[in-house]
């Protein structure tokens, strides 16, 4: 007989797992496909992943830390932290799902020439005779002499010629990627030529389906990474690759599943075949990059933080079981460096800063954070670990930009103003509305430039009492400004931001404005030669370049050289799809950009923490 399982429902989902003995909730709520909130991966040092067990047995070790020895005898606990000794029924409460996140899909227009690596061609030969006894290769040959010589054709590709050629009537269409003949289909197809180019962000993933003959984008799909499972960062992703059997394993087939699932949406919203799919284009941080092709991530975590490979790779998409055609191909961006990827040569190559006369600094701030600066003369980049307080992990009622977060605040003579996503009840407080809390707080006073916020008695005496009222000495969380009262959020509870949250943003913006300093410093520039700012990525194009100027998040340059290029990284992985120039381009990007390791920098402390406080007025 097999080993005993417990039977968990999760409610008000109303879905069942049966899992073994010890299971954790965490593993059983994921195992049933639903995603909660965990920025630690289950590591049980976050807080976020609160469930309300309703019936069974357990045991728990490690929520007291984050839940009342009231709540917990309730049954309130941290899933993570609580093994299943028995049937269970559990309750996961809204404010602890995780939603899916408002996903920048769009970015840049530019012009390039259109060359892709796949071109399709339909051939007409002649028939063999007793006179012309050529081989069947050896026609197809003759036909592609102006477009390709005697191109290499695998053996499993070749068996199908023979039948395909008679069948069609000696009419055939050949799919080349570059010298390589990768399909033989019967009579003329060469209009259906398509690819695929998918940025592979650490919290989200976007895909664009491309016509190769024509450049045309036909349509966009997007998710949320589904390995925020086993963590928000690149580093507790590594950890769990090196600390679990098959942890890498795991890991790439999630993200594998994500990108078929993404081709499935934009097949059916192009309305084409997958077969008709000949090339997928990949970009992404270094770490996502060897998620994906399951290599070895174990070192990228380790001084001196050194990649399996830096160069891009060309492999065949069947390999990571990635549904396109048969004999298609998987193209992953070059990375820079440990902590510089793709997505950023994406980010160069997108905005032409390589080419570029005047200097300039790209920053993608996302889940982590990459900066570049300077010209076609010389780009250095670095890397920040400055994400995840921006992404709402680490923050108390941090969440994603997803429906409900709130997004924009401002206090004015009347009040505290609110706007959230989707203009539902406030759940939370994503990375933008943190930014304008923090910056209307420091307007009004109540948080001061070293980043204390100031206790209820201690306002002076003209702040207003709707001010007051609001700053209140949590029980667990310390001091702390309502953001939204009980009665009108979501979750039952008050919205707040604490103290905590104000060090963790300045911790994050400190470490992006050290890491512009630093970058200033190499190329031995100063503000005012900096002629532009270029803002990548999703969090980078909704904040308020203004509110970020005010908390230091961005330097105090004019506001008009602040310009937002949306996903630039994805924009980078369409052009290596349509030109090959453009990935010759990125392989040049890659090889030239120089890296620097801010954690070897002498001075880099002292700018670290001259750089946390906020600005003066």
């Amino acid at each position: 007989m097999g080993e005993k399982k417990f039977r968990v429902t999760i409610e008000p989902d109303g879905r069942s797992v049966y899992v073994l003995p010890d299971t954790t909730l965490y593993e059983a709520v994921h195992e049933a496909g639903i995603v909660i909130k965990s920025d630690c991966g289950g590591m049980g040092v976050c807080g976020k992943c609160k469930v309300n067990i309703v019936k069974g047995n357990y045991e728990q070790k490690g929520s007291e830390r984050f839940i009342s020895e009231e709540d917990i005898k309730k049954g309130h606990v941290l899933a993570c932290r609580t093994k299943i000794l028995s049937d269970m029924v559990v309750e996961i409460p809204i404010s602890s799902r995780l939603y899916e996140q408002k996903i920048l899909t769009e970015g840049l227009k530019r012009e390039l020439k259109l060359a892709p690596n796949v071109k399709k061609v339909y051939l007409k030969v002649d028939e063999p005779t007793l006179e012309d006894q050529r081989s069947d290769l050896d026609r197809v040959w003759d036909g592609l002499k102006n477009i390709a010589n005697k191109p290499k054709v695998a053996v499993d590709v070749l068996r199908r010629l023979p039948d395909k050629l008679r069948k069609g009537k000696f009419g055939i269409t050949i799919v080349l990627n570059e010298n390589d003949i990768i399909g033989i289909e019967r009579d003329d197809k060469s209009d259906k030529n398509y690819g695929v180019a998918i940025d592979i962000g650490t919290t989200t993933v976007v895909g664009y389906l491309m016509n190769l003959n024509t450049g045309e984008q036909l349509a966009v799909a997007a998710r949320t990474n589904p390995q925020t499972s086993f963590g928000d960062d690149v580093i507790s992703r590594i950890h769990y690759a090196n600390t679990n059997k098959d942890g890498l394993e795991t890991l790439s087939e999630r993200i594998v599943t994500c990108l078929n699932d993404i081709i499935d949406e934009l097949c059916d919203k192009g309305g084409i075949e997958k077969k008709f799919i000949y090339e997928i284009t990949t970009t992404g941080n270094s770490t996502m990059n060897h998620l994906l092709l399951r290599l070895n991530p174990k070192y990228l975590s380790q001084y001196p933080y050194v990649t399996v490979l830096r160069s891009s790779i060309d492999m065949r998409a069947e390999d990571l079981d990635i549904h396109i055609n048969k004999y298609g191909k998987l193209y992953a961006m070059p990375n820079i460096a440990g902590f510089v990827g793709g997505d950023t040569v994406g980010v160069i190559l997108a905005t032409d800063l390589h080419k570029s006369k005047d200097i300039k600094f790209a920053i993608d701030i996302g889940t982590n954070g990459e900066l570049v600066m300077g010209n076609k003369d010389r780009l250095v980049s670095c890397s920040t670990a400055a994400g995840p307080a921006f992404e709402g992990a680490r923050i108390t009622f941090g969440m994603r930009a997803s429906d409900g977060a709130i997004e924009k605040v401002v206090i004015d003579d009347k009040g505290v103003h609110i706007n959230t996503i989707g203009n539902a009840k406030a759940s939370g407080i994503c990375g933008t509305g943190l930014i304008d809390s923090i910056a209307e707080l420091l307007k009004v006073g109540v948080i001061l430039p070293s980043g204390r916020m100031m206790k209820r008695e201690e306002l002076p005496e003209d702040k207003p009492d709707f001010i007051r009222e609001r700053l209140i000495i949590h029980e667990k969380h310390g001091v702390a400004f309502i953001l939204v009262p009980k009665s009108e959020s979501k979750t039952g509870e008050d919205i707040l931001l604490t103290q905590k949250d104000v060090r963790e943003t300045q911790l994050a913006k400190g470490a992006i404005l050290a890491g512009y300093e630093i970058l200033k410093n190499s190329l031995g520039i100063k503000d005012e030669d900096i002629t532009e700012v270029l803002l990548a990525g999703a969090f980078g194009n909704y904040i308020r370049r203004d509110q970020a100027i005010r908390i230091g998040l961005l330097p105090k340059l004019p506001k008009d050289k602040i310009r937002f290029v949306g996903n630039a990284a994805g924009f980078g992985a369409k052009m290596v799809l349509l030109s090959k120039d453009m990935r010759r381009e990125a392989c040049e990007i890659s090889e030239n950009t120089e890296y620097v390791e801010l954690a070897v920098k002498k001075d880099f402390q002292e700018i670290f923490v001259n750089s946390m406080g906020f600005p003066e007025k």
